[in-house]
């Protein structure tokens, strides 16, 4: 199967015109006329997932977050990321990545997300695509109080730590989720009259504005937040591909560490 047409199958769910204004996303490196039989998954590319790539013959490496985000001068090994984009070049590694399109695709992150955390139902939280897709997901679930809803959030999106901002005497009843770093978000998450927010990267005067607006917020990690699309982005490579695909996850361990 050729790099293109795999990057096909991934535009057709996360579409490029969803990409956001200040993002560089999709087709980074390489040539899309290059024979794909395994394909390498994860939220990041850095120098062990290289390697991996190099040392196991994965063709094509797939990630949520752009490798290339802003511009780079020249190519060379003498910086970090340079000489990161050239070993891929020179090992002839494809590289893919589907960001902001798939924050706010249908299926995408922060669906998925919600699907997770109980929203059987659900709408963008944040519309600015012509009303129908957006960042974030808003909506109902099954009445529960907050400390058995962490417990939830602990186990479905495997952490052992989150931060409660706010009230934390509260049964929650409707729920507002944004993969990743949805501070800027927080105001709909109020607006849509959600009793709580989960999201990630949240700082001291967000969350004082949550509070004050009496939203609970649960910050549950950037990347726990949003490494749950990979198995997903799997799942929907294999249904789709009329070829015999290999495709791996690696999950980059957290930068967050518990601290005793």
């Amino acid at each position: 199967m050729k790099a293109k047409a795999i990057m096909d199958l991934m535009n057709s769910w996360a579409l490029p015109e969803l990409i956001d204004d200040w993002d560089n996303t999709g087709f980074q490196i390489g040539d899309d006329n290059k024979d794909v039989s395994r394909i390498l998954l994860a939220l990041d590319l850095n120098d062990k997932i290289c390697q991996k790539a190099i040392e196991e013959n994965f063709h094509i490496i797939i990630t949520h977050h752009p490798l290339i985000f802003k511009p780079i001068n020249s190519i060379t090994t003498s910086n970090y990321k340079e000489k990161l984009v050239y070993n891929l070049i020179r090992n002839e590694i494809v590289v893919y990545n589907a960001h902001t399109n798939l924050d706010r695709a249908e299926g995408g992150v922060s669906h998925q997300l919600g699907k997770l955390l109980g929203l059987k139902e659900g709408k963008p939280l944040h519309l600015n695509f012509e009303k129908s897709f957006g960042y974030g997901r808003v909506g109902d679930i099954e009445e529960i109080s907050l400390n058995d809803y962490i417990k939830v959030i602990k186990e479905q999106l495997d952490t052992e730590n989150v931060i409660v901002y706010g009230n934390q005497e509260k049964l929650i009843k409707r729920i507002a989720v944004c993969g990743g770093s949805g501070a800027e978000f927080i105001y709909d998450a109020y607006r849509e009259n959600a009793d709580i927010y989960i999201t990630g990267d949240i700082k001291y005067h967000e969350a004082q504005m949550a509070d004050e607006l009496g939203l609970t917020i649960i910050d549950a990690g950037h990347y726990h937040t949003e490494k749950i699309i990979l198995p997903v982005i799997k799942t929907y490579l294999e249904s789709k591909s009329k070829e015999s695909l290999y495709i791996e996850i690696y999950n980059n361990p957290s930068p967050f560490y518990k601290i005793y």
